[in-house]
């Protein structure tokens, strides 16, 4: 008997391959398929429910069955059907990233226990308390009396491993730490919760698509972090397929942080009875000194505030971190002579002065170039650092701290293991400054800091981008609860508008700053109320594509700094998906295929 089968081969295309074949095929059972002049490894979808076509199209026939059973079990092939159409990225991507590298290559599986598909009712809960080990108590009492599978992702690996360790020695022994999908050991950690000898996996995002047979609970901590949303193709957000997996199974969805994500807040309105007025000091930088840098044009705006605080903290052996978003010696350097800003070679973006390594780097593509006196563009010798950079505060700390008062710094341009990050704890145990980007508040889980003071709390806010205010208020919030000692500790936010817009909400509480920047996203047609699209690589097929979108009432915007970039704002993603579809077809793989990121909260 010949059958037509319908087959998913993972890649860029949104439609199945239909293949000849003798037997039918169970759904999610791998085969062996010609595409083009090669074999790939596809995944059975099931029976082609049409008539094939004809000429001059013509079937090929699938080559050997490589399964028994389906080596994904089937929930987590449906999580990635679902995903690849949710996310605009189509089943063969999502599989893609679903699947490890050993069973996309097609090599043999053990069959999985056999499991019925569940009848249990999905259940969501959420845990909005500001300490994290709070949060890691009620963590620690929704996994113990699970008899299934229990997954938990936290958004960084040193939240993950903490955890970890604190779990009694018996749910230890029952767990698996998850960090990396690469290499010989996360092979191992696959198979081992695909055979069903490990009931619960605690993990950064790369463990969200841990193989379980059976799954009771999912939790995902911080779950509005931005940290979810992968920064590759396919751009799939890990909170959202924890969810697709709670729901496919009927497990509980746990999800918590110290600040609700927009969606969240926006489906069930919490009241944030917390009150910071009493630990947070606002400060105008209208009303800082200015302190000249050596090198740089603009003044470091520091106030006697932070100064003064600060001098007080380290002196009496305390622990304090000053925060600039802006690496380096400055954020730019600017010529003099002809006031031209020095622009990386690759990309035309501005190059900052990292005056502790000699160079001029580019902040996007990261190449470098020796530091130089002399203009590429004019010959002059007047090149200056525009705006002072974490390096430049350096100067004012020594000479606020004295020789005997360690000063650090700590940013992501500084590679730091876990080992470094005791030292420092360590060497900041009698107290001392550290001077970073916002990637140093991961140093409150390790050390007791007594006070945190964000020098231009206004710069993450300005982000050119429409959560930039979540951000930087999440940022804020967070380092006011962060670590050991975090309720005891001051804040101090310099800005040039203090106590007003999203920093209100600082002292009021979240639910206040949620309530009035989904007002104003409410009337921008902004997330979480309208999706938010960015369709990019689409070359001549640009205008083909804005004319389409328009022709069914969704918004396209050209935003001018790419030639084959568009933006939409829609409410019905099925628009959006029938007008992209006929861009990933197979017929179009010599042209490439537009790359799409969706934005949900």
């Amino acid at each position: 008997m010949t059958v037509f089968l319908e087959v998913v081969v993972p890649g860029p295309w949104w439609h199945t391959l239909t293949y000849e074949f003798d037997i039918t095929v169970d759904r999610g059972i791998r085969l062996l398929v010609p595409v083009g002049r090669g074999t790939r490894t596809g995944f059975a979808t099931g029976i082609s429910t049409s008539s094939p076509p004809r000429s001059p199209f013509r079937i090929l026939k699938a080559g050997k069955v490589i399964d028994s059973s389906p080596p994904l079990g089937w929930e987590l092939f449906e999580t990635a059907s679902r995903l690849g159409t949710y996310f605009l990225c189509g089943f063969g991507e999502a599989l893609g990233i679903v699947s490890p590298g050993h069973v996309l290559s097609g090599e043999h599986t053990g069959d999985l226990p056999v499991v019925e598909k569940p009848s249990a009712q999905f259940i969501e809960d959420a845990c909005y308390q500001p300490c994290l080990n709070d949060r890691m108590e009620m963590y620690r009492e929704a996994i113990k009396p699970e008899i299934g599978g229990a997954l938990v992702i936290f958004p960084e690996r040193e939240g993950a491993r903490l955890f970890w360790k604190q779990l009694d020695k018996g749910l230890r022994d029952q767990s698996l730490l998850w960090l990396s999908n690469s290499g010989v050991k996360a092979r191992d950690n696959w198979e081992r919760v695909r055979r069903g000898e490990i009931r619960l996996v605690i993990g950064s995002p790369a463990a969200v698509f841990a193989p379980f047979p059976s799954l009771r609970c999912v939790i995902v901590e911080d779950e509005g972090n931005p940290a979810y949303h992968s920064q590759r193709f396919p751009f799939i957000n890990t909170r959202s397929a924890a969810g697709v997996r709670a729901r496919l199974w009927g497990a509980r969805f746990l999800i918590g942080g110290s600040v609700p994500s927009s969606r969240s807040f926006l489906r069930n309105p919490r009241q944030c009875s917390l009150n910071l007025s009493k630990r947070m000091v606002f400060v105008s930088l209208g009303d800082c000194r200015k302190i000249s840098i050596p090198g740089v044009q603009l003044p470091a705006p520091v106030s006697d505030t932070v100064l003064t605080r600060t001098q007080n903290l380290v002196s009496d052996k305390r622990a304090v971190i000053w925060i600039l978003d802006r690496k380096g010696y400055s954020s730019s350097i600017i010529c003099n002579e002809c006031g031209r800003v020095l622009a990386c070679e690759n990309c035309g973006l501005p190059q900052r002065w990292e005056d502790g390594k000699g160079v001029f780097r580019c902040g996007f593509c990261g190449s470098v170039r020796p530091v130089s006196d002399v203009c590429p563009y004019c010959g002059g010798i007047a090149l200056e650092g525009r705006k002072p950079g974490i390096e430049s505060l350096k100067v004012i700390a020594d000479c606020l701290t004295g020789r005997d008062i360690p000063v650090k710094q700590w940013h992501a341009g500084i590679e730091k293991s876990v080992s470094e990050k005791k030292r420092i704890a360590k060497d900041l145990a009698l107290g001392g400054l550290v001077i970073g980007s916002r990637k140093a508040l991961e140093l409150c889980d390790v050390l007791p800091v007594s006070l945190i003071c964000w020098l231009d709390a206004d710069a993450a806010a300005n982000n050119p981008f429409y959560d930039s205010r979540t951000r930087a208020f999440r940022m804020v919030w967070e380092s006011a609860w962060r670590g050991p000692g975090g309720r005891e500790r001051t804040i101090v936010v310099q800005s040039r508008v203090p106590r007003s817009g999203w920093q209100k909400g600082l002292t009021l509480g979240w639910d206040h700053f949620w309530k009035e920047e989904l007002e104003e996203r409410k009337q921008m047609d902004l997330p979480p109320w309208k999706y938010l699209v960015e369709i990019k690589d689409l070359g001549k097929q640009k205008e083909q594509a804005k004319a389409s979108f328009k022709e069914v009432g969704v918004e396209c915007l050209d935003p001018g700094i790419s030639e084959d970039t568009i933006w939409l704002k829609s409410d019905n993603l099925s628009k959006v998906r029938k007008i992209m579809e006929p861009f990933f077809s197979i017929t179009g793989s010599n042209r490439g295929f537009p790359k799409i990121a969706l934005w949900a909260d």
